[in-house]
């Protein structure tokens, strides 16, 4: 038995997108604290170390989301 098979279809999209805003938020929002926490010193710019870090944090969080719904859907 899945753990998704008491919704139907449409709430499985549903929370799927909700992950990944949420994930993919979450992940812009540390990226962009630890960035400027790590390398605005370093950079010289907490803007454009803010921006480095909120961008490269994001990119493993959305396809670490989409693989694990998929693992749920046939759990």
């Amino acid at each position: 038995m899945s753990a998704l098979d008491a919704f139907n279809g449409q709430h499985i999209q549903a929370i799927v997108i909700l992950w990944i805003l949420l994930g993919g938020l979450v992940g812009v929002a540390s990226g962009a604290v630890t960035g400027m926490a790590i390398g605005g010193k370093a950079l010289g710019d907490y803007k454009l170390a803010a921006m480095m870090g909120s961008m490269y944090a994001a990119m493993p969080v959305i396809p670490g989301i989409i693989i694990g719904t998929i693992i749920l859907a046939w759990a």
